[in-house]
């Protein structure tokens, strides 16, 4: 199976879009693919998947957007402290599977300062690009 996401902690954390995340369970044995879509899946679609699904939306409504991410990181952070497997995506793995990429590796110590972070996730996923409203909401979290 073609891999098409990346690697943001070796044998631990991976990212991309949605449609690789059935590739990182099989080829990863992920134990949890978390969406930040703002449209998951539908019940029936979650229902036809083998694994641990969880849809945690980033938002793009000003007021709830860095809430939104400090809810993804959390998640994803703690399920890292407790030695599982993560597979997180947005639509294409651009846009905000790298926010919640940079968001977890300031959480996780990984990165001094945000303009770090933000330059280890490009240079693994070099599509990534943080929107303005994201990226204010990381600098408000991570100030």
């Amino acid at each position: 199976m073609e891999k098409n996401y990346d690697v943001l902690v070796k044998d631990r954390l991976y990212f991309g879009g949605a449609k690789d995340a059935e590739a990182a369970f099989d080829n990863e044995a992920v134990d949890m693919v978390i969406d930040v879509r703002v449209n998951g899946l539908t019940d029936e679609e979650q229902e036809a998947i083998g694994y641990m699904y969880k849809h945690l939306p980033i938002v793009e409504e000003e007021q709830a957007v860095a809430a939104s991410i400090d809810t993804v990181t959390k998640e994803i952070t703690a399920a890292y402290h407790a030695g599982k497997k993560v597979y997180f995506h947005c639509g294409s793995g651009g846009g905000r599977a790298g926010v919640a990429a940079t968001a977890v590796l300031m959480e996780l110590g990984l990165a001094a300062s945000l303009e770090e972070a933000e330059s280890a996730v490009k240079e693994v996923r070099p599509q990534v690009t943080i929107r303005p409203n994201m990226a204010v909401a990381l600098r408000e979290l991570y100030k």
